[in-house]
This record gives C-alpha cells, sequence and structure tokens, in this order.
C-alpha cells in the first residue's frame, strides 16, 4: 500500500529534498569542510631532496596533526615525496597514516614506473589509506634551451640522466585528461604547478562538477593569490593551493576570499574552514554558468600559434 506524502518519515523527505536540490541527484556532503595544507621542503623538481629530509618522517606528523584537528583532507606540495615506485614504502606508509587518522591525503611525486618512464603524480589517499586516484601533470614546465623555444622537441644528444639531472619534465609521461574525484564530502579537481597557468584548465574542473580544485605546486615563486582569486570567482569553486618552502604561498580559499595563507618562505601548516554550502549555492544560482555561450569559444580547442 502507498504511504500519503503527508506520513511519510520526516528524515526521508529531506533526504529527498536535498537530492532533488543537486543538479544530478548526488546527495551534497557537509555544510564545512575542513582542510588543511602543507608548506614544506621535501625533493624538488629535479629529485634533490633537502638536508636531512625523510618523505615519511617528516610528512607523517602533519597527517597526524591534521587528524587530530579533525581535518577531512590535507594537501602537499608538488614532487615532495621524489621518485619512487607505487606502491612501495613511502606509500604504504602514508597509507597507514591516512588510514590511522581517517583522513583524505593528497601528495606530490615522481612516479616511475617498471619501463623507468615517470610521471609528475599527485597521489589520492582515501580515508582507509587506499589510493583511490591520482593525478599526473598535463603541463610540462620547461623552459628555454640552447635557443630553442620552450615549446619545441627536448633537447637531442642527451640521455635519460641528464634530463633527469636538469629538467625532467621534459621527458614525463603527461596526463591527458582533468579527472574530478568523489570524495565523501563532494568533488575534488587537482591541477600541478604549471597547470593552474592555463586558465582553461581551471574551467574545465569546474565544468566537470569539481567544487573544491587543489593546487599543488613545486616552484621557486610565490602561489599567485590574484589566480586563486580570479579562479574562485569566476568558476564558483573553493581552492587548496601548496608550494614547497623555498616559494612559499600555501593558500586556502573560498569564492572570492583567502581564508587562510602562508606568506613567508618557512615550513608552515594552517587549516581552513571552507563553507560548502555557499559554494553550491553559487554554482546551482550562477548567471555565468547559465549564460556560456559554447558556440563562440571554439578557438580555445584550436592549437594556434598567435606569436605570428
Amino acid at each position: 500500500m502507498k504511504m500519503p506524502f503527508t506520513q511519510l518519515p520526516f528524515g526521508l523527505i529531506f533526504a529527498s529534498l536535498i537530492m532533488l536540490a543537486t543538479n544530478d541527484g548526488r546527495a551534497e556532503g557537509p555544510d564545512t569542510l575542513k582542510v588543511a595544507a602543507v608548506q614544506i621542503n621535501g625533493y624538488d623538481k629535479c629529485d634533490v631532496p633537502r638536508a636531512g629530509f625523510d618523505p615519511t618522517k617528516d610528512l607523517i606528523p602533519y597527517i597526524d596533526r591534521a587528524g587530530k584537528d579533525e581535518a577531512h583532507l590535507v594537501v602537499f606540495p608538488e614532487y615532495v615525496l621524489g621518485r619512487i615506485k607505487v606502491p612501495g614504502p613511502e606509500t604504504r606508509r602514508l597509507a597507514a597514516a591516512a588510514a590511522a587518522n581517517q583522513i583524505y591525503v593528497v601528495v606530490g611525486c615522481w612516479e616511475v614506473y617498471n619501463d623507468d618512464s615517470y610521471a609528475n603524480t599527485a597521489l589520492v589517499f582515501d580515508r582507509s589509506g587506499k589510493i583511490m586516484g591520482r593525478y599526473h601533470k598535463t603541463h610540462a614546465a620547461v623552459d628555454h634551451f640552447e635557443g630553442q623555444p620552450a615549446w619545441a622537441q627536448p633537447p637531442s644528444g642527451k640521455d635519460r640522466e641528464w634530463f633527469i639531472k636538469h629538467d625532467p619534465e621534459w621527458t614525463m609521461e603527461r596526463g591527458n585528461d582533468l579527472p574530478v574525484f568523489e570524495f565523501d564530502f563532494g568533488r575534488v579537481g587537482i591541477l600541478t604547478c604549471y597547470d593552474g597557468w592555463f586558465p582553461e584548465s581551471f574551467r574545465a574542473l569546474s565544468l566537470n562538477g569539481a567544487e573544491l580544485i587543489l593546487w599543488i605546486n613545486g616552484r621557486g615563486g610565490s602561489v599567485e593569490d590574484f589566480i586563486m582569486k580570479s579562479v574562485m570567482f569566476q568558476s564558483h569553486v573553493a581552492m587548496v593551493s601548496t608550494n614547497q618552502a623555498y616559494g612559499a604561498g600555501t593558500m586556502i580559499g573560498e569564492p572570492t576570499r583567502i581564508i587562510a595563507r602562508c606568506p613567508d618562505r618557512e615550513e608552515a601548516y594552517i587549516t581552513g574552514d571552507i563553507n560548502l554550502t555557499n559554494v553550491r549555492n553559487a554554482r546551482r544560482l550562477s548567471r555565468n554558468f547559465q549564460q556560456r555561450r559554447p558556440d563562440l569559444y571554439g578557438r580555445l580547442t584550436d592549437a594556434t600559434d598567435v606569436t605570428n
């Protein structure tokens, strides 16, 4: 026998309304999300560690600290774990720490494959310690060399060790997609350093459903807060940026303000509470999203040389 709507349990009605309020029928996560971000020197781009650095002994205390702070997620910089096999001893220890604290962990490394090829990888550990996903850096941050433009082929006559020592991104396996990961609190996208200098990357993640974008870095200059503010305003997302301590600029933000930051070039740890309800409401009610004109934007996907 069908039960009249007025006699349905209130909890069932409320849950149904929440699901109907989303764009895809997916139940939403918590109203407030506590995140932690760590600014620390580890391995750099060319796989040189800072003196005395131990990838797990130096990172695990921050995972424990974030767990005690009841954060849902802790984010580390690009490169920080160095060149590793996955899974391996480093990832197993980090996985145990994630599971012990019931916290998501995102951390950068050079992931080395069995054929010795490698990728600039952001590893995503879930609350049980499982590696639930990977993001591979899509844009190689290579520069001019021997008179060649930055978009040229890798310098000829150089062996693998030369590239690893001077600029491994010339020959890394580049990612070919911009995935959005389903965390238990919401949808999360990841970009790595130079990826964030291409505004299309942020926009694509937002259009793919990301509510929170993690931007991990490993560079000498500070992460640009004006990029974060612009992205959060235009794409209706919250953001976390991290950087190694030699560069600074680790930040947590929500549209359109920075909640917490590490402005100085020093090891640091910050937390921030992101109001996911505001983010989701902004996405649902956005005139900007509703009034897009994709028919005008085809030029963005053309392989065009604008230098001529």
